[in-house]
């Protein structure tokens, strides 16, 4: 009964995620949990994301949904899963926000899964160290774990890194579909761009300091 309810639980929170099969005890392989309680999300890759130090370390579905996962499995899943292809993630997935911390994943349901060793239960922190500006429109907040909005993802797949309580303060700023510019440290790599905002505004030539966070991301 408590598998189910939690299969239910999944269903219930993410009405844009299909759930898949639930993976099988047997394929464990010697992991701590029993993957077999975990509900799976499945969808189609839109784009890998970086962070501002120009790792990637999240996912983002066609369907919205944003999967975080450590920097150390970006390899293999970026050998394994391209941009249209499916991807299914056991996780957690938050309360009130379309974001799952990956716990494991996979192409198909009817391969065995790949755990993942060291999960992301909080959003990385690392910062890049070479001026960066990006521009476009905003496609959705950028979420911890949690479901917290900490910056933004841009339309062409760029990242602004907010502290929490400085992105809470823009408010319809940074609402979808609003033109936003900022410029800060951060990275260029994967063709992408990431990095943590100092100023911001709607155009590169408008663009005004930030003011200082309370806390960072």
């Amino acid at each position: 009964m408590r598998r189910r309810s939690l299969l239910l639980g999944g269903m219930m929170a993410a009405p844009a995620l299909m759930l898949a099969r639930p993976l099988h005890a047997s394929d464990a392989r010697r992991v701590w949990f029993d993957p077999a309680q975990l509900p799976s999300y499945s969808g189609r890759l839109e784009r890998w994301l970086i962070n501002p130090a120009g790792e990637i370390d999240r996912a983002l579905l066609k369907e919205g949904t944003q999967i975080i996962f450590p920097a150390t499995e970006s390899n293999e899943l970026v050998a394994a899963i391209r941009p249209g292809d499916n991807l299914i993630t056991w996780g957690v997935r938050a309360r009130n926000a379309p974001v799952v911390t990956m716990l494991a994943w996979g192409s198909s349901d009817s391969e065995p899964a790949n755990f993942v060793r060291q999960p992301s239960w909080f959003a990385p922190t690392r910062r890049g160290g070479t001026p960066q500006t990006v521009t476009g429109r905003v496609a959705q907040p950028l979420l911890t774990p949690q479901g917290e909005a900490i910056g933004v993802i841009l339309d062409n797949g760029a990242v602004v890194r907010l502290a929490a309580d400085v992105h809470a303060a823009l408010g319809d700023k940074l609402g979808n579909g609003a033109a936003v510019a900022a410029s800060g440290p951060g990275s260029e790599a994967h063709g992408l761009k990431a990095l943590d905002a100092e100023r911001l505004g709607t155009a590169p030539d408008k663009l005004e300091a930030l003011p200082q966070p309370e806390r960072r991301p």
